[in-house]
């Protein structure tokens, strides 16, 4: 909830699960950008959901600051559960959601925060969050569409959708893009909008929540804004990379989530029909590209082929 009177800007807060190591560098770069800024007052709040490796610990006691706040949760609740009980331990006017295997590398904060005080219609904005792939662009983008699924058949969908972001930005020097969603690694909401949809939607345990946040907002008419002239460094799938075939099993029972909650009818049918035919073309996919990572082949594989006979709604 919102503190009344708060003296506190920005709530940053970070989900932890078995990621110490990367949030130590992360603070450490927030504090070097931060250190600077006389104007922001801002908190930190990480979160950890029962981490099985514990060295958090170790990283509390070389962080020991009066804006930055540790809590260990007894079972793991998922991203999105773990970000409103953040949430609830803020008292920032703005909440910037930002995920441990981040590195801040400029000074966000003080244009981002302009841009809310100055136009009441922005329910949410991200920067742009880098990575080693030229040419795409994976820090925002639309919504699920007949479009991009029938490319996902071929397992082309995020670089067509990140080719297009990626050529926006770069051509039409746009310094603000209207678009559909921001990756939940940085992600900043105004806490009062936050709290009017009631945060996160807690069905969703692990991805496609921001998706659905995005959306939330989206109908109650705010506008969802990807700023590229500003970026961090996002590593990107690091927890992904321990357990393909976990993160690919999640990946699709979310989405799947999401377009029954967020699609009707003849359009439902359509792309949750979509969606289950992926499952055999990546079947397909991952065969043919068995021999370049067969350690990452075998385990999507094995997850394509759990959805297929487990069901992707259970």
């Amino acid at each position: 909830m919102i503190a009344e009177n708060s003296q506190i800007q920005l709530s940053i807060i970070t989900i932890n699960y078995n990621l110490s190591k990367e949030i130590e560098v992360c603070l450490n770069s927030l504090i070097s950008v931060t250190k600077n800024l006389d104007n922001l007052n801002y908190e930190i709040i990480i979160v950890d959901n029962n981490s099985p490796e514990k060295g958090l610990k170790e990283v509390e006691n070389k962080f020991q600051k009066k804006n930055i706040s540790f809590y260990y949760l007894e079972k793991n609740l998922g991203f999105g559960k773990g970000c409103n009980y953040g949430y609830a331990k803020a008292s920032g006017k703005y909440i910037c959601f930002l995920n441990p295997d981040t590195i801040i590398t400029e000074d966000i904060f003080t244009p981002i925060l302009k841009l809310f005080s100055k136009d009441e219609s922005i329910g949410i904005i991200g920067p742009k969050q880098q990575t080693r792939k030229p040419f795409f662009d994976f820090s925002a983008g639309y919504f699920p569409n007949v479009f991009f699924e029938i490319f996902a058949l071929l397992g082309m969908n995020i670089f067509v959708e990140g080719f297009i972001i990626y050529t926006l930005a770069k051509f039409t020097k746009k310094q603000k893009l209207n678009v559909n969603w921001i990756l939940g690694a940085c992600l900043f909401i105004k806490s009062d909008t936050f709290e009017s949809i009631n945060g996160f939607d807690e069905d969703y345990f692990m991805f496609f929540e921001e998706l659905d946040l995005c959306k939330r907002v989206a109908n109650k008419n705010y506008k969802i804004l990807y700023v590229p002239n500003l970026s961090i460094t996002h590593i990107g799938s690091v927890s992904g990379k321990k357990d393909y075939s976990l993160f690919t099993k999640r990946t699709y029972k979310s989405k799947f989530i999401f377009l029954s909650k967020n699609y009707k009818s003849f359009n439902k049918f359509i792309m949750q029909l979509l969606l289950k035919l992926q499952l055999y073309s990546q079947i397909i996919i991952w065969t043919v590209l068995f021999p370049l990572n067969p350690n990452k082949s075998k385990q999507k594989l094995k997850a394509f082929l759990s959805l297929i006979i487990g069901g992707i709604k259970k």
